[in-house]
C-alpha cells in the first residue's frame, strides 16, 4: 500500500536520493553514459532540493509506503495558470505498482481543485517512449516544440507535451 502527501521541508534528502537513484535508471540507454555520470551527483541534487522544496512556486508531492519509506515524487513549477511538471521519479524497485499514476492523479486533481483553468506541460526526451506513453494516458500531447542540447558532440532532444483538458482519466 502506498500513500501520497505534499512534501515538507524535511523531505528534501529523500527527494534528492530518489532523484539521484531514479535519474540514472530512467536515462540509461537513452542518454550517453558519460552524460548520466557527469550530471547525476547526489550532493548537488541534495543541495538543489534543499533550496527548491521551500520555493513558493514549487509544488512537490511524495509517495511513501506503509513503513514511511519515500519511494517516488512529482514536482511542479507554477507560474500564473501554467504548471510545468519538472520531475516525476519512482525508485526502480517500485515500478509497475501504479505509484507514478497515483502521484500524477493526486497532484493534478489537487491543482485543479483550486485552479480549474490550469494548464499543464512538461518536457520529455524524444526517445523516451515509455514516459511519452505514460503522459499520453493523462491527455498530454506533443505540441511540436523541441529543445535541443549538445553535450560533447551528442544531441539530446526534448519534446514539449501539453495538457489543457480539465477532466482526469479514471
Amino acid at each position: 500500500m502506498f500513500f501520497i502527501r505534499k512534501a515538507q521541508s524535511e523531505d528534501f534528502a529523500d527527494i534528492a536520493n530518489i532523484h539521484f537513484e531514479s535519474w540514472h535508471d530512467a536515462y540509461l540507454g537513452l542518454l550517453p553514459e558519460f552524460y548520466i555520470n557527469n550530471k547525476n551527483d547526489l550532493s548537488e541534487k541534495t543541495k538543489m532540493w534543499q533550496e527548491l522544496i521551500n520555493h513558493p512556486d514549487v509544488i512537490i508531492w511524495i509517495a511513501y509506503d506503509a513503513n514511511r519509506k519515500s519511494v517516488g515524487f512529482i514536482g511542479y513549477f507554477a507560474k500564473n495558470n501554467s504548471y510545468e511538471i519538472t520531475t516525476l521519479y519512482v525508485l526502480s524497485e517500485y515500478h509497475g505498482r501504479g505509484i507514478g499514476t497515483k502521484l500524477m492523479k493526486t497532484s493534478l486533481q489537487a491543482i485543479l481543485s483550486f485552479n480549474i483553468n490550469a494548464n499543464f506541460y512538461l518536457w520529455v526526451l524524444e526517445d523516451n517512449s515509455p514516459a511519452i506513453h505514460f503522459y499520453k494516458k493523462f491527455d498530454f500531447v506533443y505540441n511540436d516544440e523541441k529543445s535541443e542540447e549538445y553535450y560533447k558532440d551528442n544531441q539530446i532532444v526534448d519534446i514539449k507535451m501539453v495538457r489543457k483538458i480539465n477532466d482526469l482519466p479514471s
